[in-house]
């Protein structure tokens, strides 16, 4: 998982109740080098890090003061935040906006206070905006816009990369800060373990998912899979390489003092390509149809369905983004195709699969 040769470290882990700062702080507890991960959330510790020693559990709100006293004195080496709010709120958006980016701000506030030496930030693809302009002979770099202004996990991630850009270009630059827009994160561990609510619940079968009524009924209507334009793709990315790519950056000396990579296999999954993976037949709407639906389903089920403001777009128009940057910089090579991290239950967390069988 790296190539590390350090020692003694530690590691500040956000959002480690979570799906990827849970996966973080389990997989990086297993390396020598790491001495403690001090991991933060406002939920309370997991069953998969409950009997790690390495693990130190603070029960807090980033938003909030407080917990920033419980580690000042840790010597701290490497800060991973992952603390997000993804799904929107149907009513409580402040709630939302300062958990996220208030919490997000104070976190970097405290990372560069403390010059901790390495940064990594989780962002997303979704701030590039998904545009009917898009287009799939040219993929988005890191260099290129984030335009998104409607879909509020797009525009609250875009905010806070601009915070964290502006607190690092008045810093002394003694925080190496590395960004990763990972494209949709899947695996064994998001199919079995997490219980995620979104497209692929849908199109799953009812036996890789937990139950949830709202979510079942949708799934079981959605004979067909709507499809609103020919463009419309998909890339995954596998949990096992967002792994390696952070370790590859926490655990690497790296030159470089600040960078962005987006996260992302090369390969793209098509509409009809998905439809067939999940067996269903293609419909093709228009996209203003998916609009009204999106609106509907929103106001209708408050919020209960994810079709939150803007969100309408992304299952009409593609995002499709070049993730090379990080093998041509650093030689990383991705183990998992898109298709293979949609399909394959394969990976560190292959065991989820087998618990759940076996459990039936």
């Amino acid at each position: 998982m790296s190539n590390a040769k350090f020692s003694n470290m530690k590691i500040l882990i956000t959002g480690a109740a979570g799906y990827i700062g849970g996966m973080l702080a389990d997989q990086f507890s297993l390396g020598p080098e790491v001495e403690e991960i001090v991991c933060i959330d406002k939920d309370p510790i997991t069953d998969l890090l409950r009997e790690n020693k390495k693990i130190t559990w603070i029960k807090n709100d980033l938003s909030e003061d407080g917990w920033q006293k419980e580690i000042e004195n840790k010597k701290i080496d490497v800060a991973i935040h992952c603390a997000w709010q993804i799904r929107d709120f149907y009513i409580q958006s402040r709630l939302q906006k300062r958990w996220n980016e208030i919490g997000s701000e104070k976190f970097f506030d405290f990372v560069f206070e403390n010059k901790i030496k390495k940064l990594i930030h989780f962002s997303t693809v979704s701030s590039y905006g998904a545009l009917s302009s898009n287009r799939l002979d040219r993929p988005f770099i890191e260099n290129d816009p984030q335009r998104e202004d409607e879909y509020r996990y797009g525009v609250q991630k875009k905010r806070v990369e601009f915070y964290l850009k502006k607190k690092f270009s008045g810093s002394s630059k003694e925080t190496q800060v590395f960004i990763v827009r990972p494209t949709t994160i899947t695996g064994p561990r998001e199919r079995y373990m997490m219980g995620k609510q979104g497209l692929l619940y849908v199109l799953r079968g009812t036996e890789t998912s937990k139950k949830s009524g709202m979510m079942n009924m949708l799934r079981h209507f959605l004979k067909s899979m709507p499809v609103a334009s020919d463009d419309w793709c998909r890339q995954y990315i596998h949990e096992d390489d967002v792994t390696d790519i952070v370790g590859l950056l926490a655990f690497s000396k790296i030159a470089e003092k600040y960078e962005v990579f987006n996260i992302a296999p090369k390969d793209i999954i098509r509409a009809n390509e998905m439809a067939e993976i999940f067996g269903r037949k293609t419909m093709r709407v228009k996209p203003w149809l998916v609009r009204i639906i999106f609106d509907l389903a929103w106001d209708f089920t408050w919020g209960r369905i994810p079709t939150s403001p803007g969100g309408w777009r992304f299952f009409c128009f593609p995002i499709p983004v070049d993730g090379s940057k990080i093998t041509s910089k650093y030689n990383f090579e991705y183990m998992y195709s898109s298709k293979d991290a949609l399909t394959k239950d394969e990976g560190r967390y292959a065991y989820a699969k087998k618990a759940v069988d076996s459990s039936q």
